[in-house]
Parts: structure tokens; C-alpha cells; sequence
């Protein structure tokens, strides 16, 4: 019985955290200025939830696009020093090209 009470009790505060106040002053400014900022928390909150819920894909996401990165870092550099390995050959067979030409004339 406790508990259902306490459950009871627990949505009556849910519903009530939500009304604007039964006053009889308020104006209607004042409440779309209440029902903004309630959107906002609410908002907030859904926000924060989602982050919680989904921080441990999130966490596998950002883990993979590291490890992802770090691959076509080293994938990058490999082929840098491949591409400066040729052009240091293809000079070198150009000057041993050009040697030839001028003392194989001779």
C-alpha cells in the first residue's frame, strides 16, 4: 500500500511541477514566459538523459573515428615517404640520363 501510495504521490508532483499556478493574477505573458522556460528545462533534461543513455555508443563512436584517424595518419606518412623515395629516383635517373647524353656524345 506504501508504495502505491508513494507512487501516487510521486505523479501528482510530476503533474503538478508542469501547471502553471492557479492564480488568478497571472497574466497570459507571464504564462507563456512559465511554459518557455518549462520547454527549456524539459529540454534540458530529455538532453541529458539521451547523453546518459547513449554516452557508451557515443564513447565506441569517438574511440573508432580515434583508432580511424590514427590509421590514416600512419597511412598518410607511408605514402609521403614512398612519393620522396620515387622523386629522389626519378632525379637520380634523370642526372644518370643526362650524364649519359653528355659524355656519351664524346
Amino acid at each position: 500500500m506504501r508504495k502505491k501510495q508513494h507512487k501516487n504521490a510521486k505523479n501528482s508532483r510530476n503533474k503538478n511541477a508542469f501547471s502553471p499556478p492557479n492564480d488568478h493574477n497571472t497574466s497570459p505573458v507571464m504564462t507563456q514566459n512559465w511554459m518557455e522556460n518549462e520547454i527549456e528545462e524539459l529540454t534540458e533534461v530529455v538532453f541529458r538523459r539521451w547523453v546518459i543513455i547513449n554516452s557508451s555508443e557515443l564513447k565506441k563512436y569517438v574511440l573508432t573515428q580515434c583508432k580511424e584517424a590514427k590509421y590514416l595518419d600512419k597511412r598518410l606518412w607511408e605514402l609521403l615517404t614512398r612519393i620522396t623515395s620515387l622523386e629522389r629516383n626519378i632525379n637520380g635517373l634523370m642526372e644518370l640520363n643526362n650524364a649519359f647524353k653528355l659524355y656519351g656524345t664524346m
